[in-house]
Order: structure tokens, then C-alpha cells, then sequence
């Protein structure tokens, strides 16, 4: 297969539906697998199960939990990661269950990876509220703090990362070298060549900075390629239609029962 998408989903099969049938929608000539993999709820396998037959390029596979295992971005990159693993494609997608992709996604990373010859590619986005409405407040959503958020809106703004006015958000991975730098590159915008990710694997280790600065797994693989100075481009196409609502910007509704930032047993504090 030359693509696989990975979707890891859990107690949200409603979302995962739609997700589905973005992928089903890409104008993608090539060969294509999605690789569902759920994280121990049954309520999901069910509902897949229920669905069968499945289109025939879909394929779930059901991963355990263990005693100590929680919710969180530890988790979902262990799952990243072996999802990798147990692909063959050479390139890897990666749509989250409460996200979906406009037809021409996979379509026009394709052809950015071919002309530039990059083995990271990305796309932007619209960000929209968990009703499908725009998000236009000048405010990043993943601050707890309002005014923190403000300003880090502000200097996205000057960054010319965000628009007044607008739900495009033009996310980019600055090279090294470049003061001051943007490293935002959502999960879901990425197109990756398999070799890459199995030499720069997402980080599943996250202590109580990280969980103060709201540092998820998207974030550490991006710092992670740019220290490598790994050569990204990106095709200018707002095509991942991103929801609010995850654990990354929801502060006041538990995601998941079992979340937390760190895994359980660690008691860490901030120094």
C-alpha cells in the first residue's frame, strides 16, 4: 500500500463515523489502508463490528490495556508508534477520530512530496468549533489562561500564522537558525515517510512542564524533526478540518476518565 492512515479512536464511535467517510471521500488515486486502532473500549469494537463489511480498505485492530495504562499523550504516541510499525506503506497519515480531511488532502500532500522529494510534508487547517461553527476568537485554545492565550494569538498573529477574522491557521515548522520560531504542525496536517517515523519515533514520556505548557505528542515530534533539521514543506492547502473539543483545549469536561498528562504512578512536579 502507498498510504496508510492511522486513526486511534476510544468511547467516541459517533466521530469515528465521520472520520470514516472522510477518508472514504479522498480523490486519492493511489492505494490507500485505514488502520483503526482502538484503545480498549468495546463500545467501538461494536460498533465496528456492527458495521461490517467494512469498505475494503479499512482495517481495525483492537489494542489492550494494562492495569497502569491511561488516556493521555503517552498513550496515544505508544499507539502512533505501533501502528507504524505494523504498517508496510510507505507513507503514513495520521486523522484523529474527531477530526476529518477535506477530498483532496492525501491528493495534494502527495504531490508535494513528490516535487519537493521531503519526507515530511504538511498541510493547514481550519479550526472549528465542536459544532462545525468557525473559531474566530483571538485567543489560542489550548491556553487555560485567557490572557496567556491572547498574547500567544498575538504573536501567532504576527507570525502570520493566524488571521483576524478568519479559521485558517497557516502552521509551519521553522528551520534551525530562524529566531524566535514557529513549531506548530498538527498530527493530522502531517504526511510522513515510514522510514522517518521509525527513526524519530513520537516521545511517550511526559512529565509535569509539559502537562503546565499543554506539550502533546504533536508537539515533541515537531521539535524533535527540527532538531534534526529535518526538510519540511508544506502545500499552502487548509484541507485537515480540526474541532475543538480534545483534551489538548477542553479544560472544564473530563476527555476520558482515565486521562492524564503522565502516566500513572508519577507524581512529578513542576521544579
Amino acid at each position: 500500500m502507498l498510504v496508510t492512515v492511522v486513526t486511534l479512536t476510544r468511547n467516541r464511535p459517533r466521530l469515528l463515523a465521520r472520520a470514516l467517510r472522510s477518508v472514504q471521500r479522498q480523490d486519492l488515486d493511489a492505494p490507500c489502508r485505514h488502520l483503526v486502532v482502538i484503545d480498549d473500549c468495546h463500545e467501538t469494537y461494536l460498533s465496528l463490528r456492527a458495521r461490517e463489511p467494512l469498505p475494503g480498505n479499512v482495517r481495525w485492530l483492537l489494542a489492550g490495556r494494562g492495569p497502569e495504562d491511561v488516556s493521555g499523550p503517552g498513550r496515544s504516541a505508544r499507539l502512533r508508534n505501533m501502528a507504524v510499525r505494523a504498517s508496510r506503506a510507505r507513507w503514513i497519515c495520521f486523522l484523529d477520530d474527531d477530526n476529518e480531511w477535506e477530498p483532496e488532502h492525501l491528493s495534494s500532500l502527495l504531490e508535494c512530496a513528490g516535487r519537493t522529494g521531503h519526507r515530511a510534508v504538511h498541510s493547514h487547517l481550519t479550526m472549528l468549533n465542536a459544532d462545525g461553527t468557525p473559531y474566530l476568537e483571538p485567543r489560542e485554545p489550548w491556553a487555560r489562561d485567557a490572557a496567556e492565550g491572547r498574547a500567544q494569538w498575538a504573536w501567532m498573529r504576527a507570525k502570520g500564522v493566524v488571521t483576524p477574522g478568519s479559521c485558517v491557521r497557516r502552521d509551519r515548522l521553522d528551520p534551525p537558525g530562524v529566531a524566535d520560531p514557529v513549531v506548530s504542525v498538527d498530527t493530522g496536517e502531517w504526511l510522513l515517510d515510514r522510514g522517518l517515523l521509525l527513526d524519530v519515533p513520537f516521545r511517550d514520556v511526559y512529565d509535569a512542564r509539559d502537562e503546565a505548557a499543554s506539550v502533546g505528542e504533536d508537539d515533541k515530534f515537531a521539535m524533535d524533526l527540527r532538531a534534526r533539521g529535518e526538510p519540511v514543506s508544506c502545500t499552502g492547502r487548509a484541507t485537515l478540518r480540526y474541532y475543538l473539543g480534545g483534551y489538548s483545549n477542553n479544560f472544564s469536561l473530563p476527555f476520558d476518565p482515565t486521562f492524564s498528562w503522565r502516566d500513572a504512578g508519577e507524581q512529578e512536579a513542576v521544579p
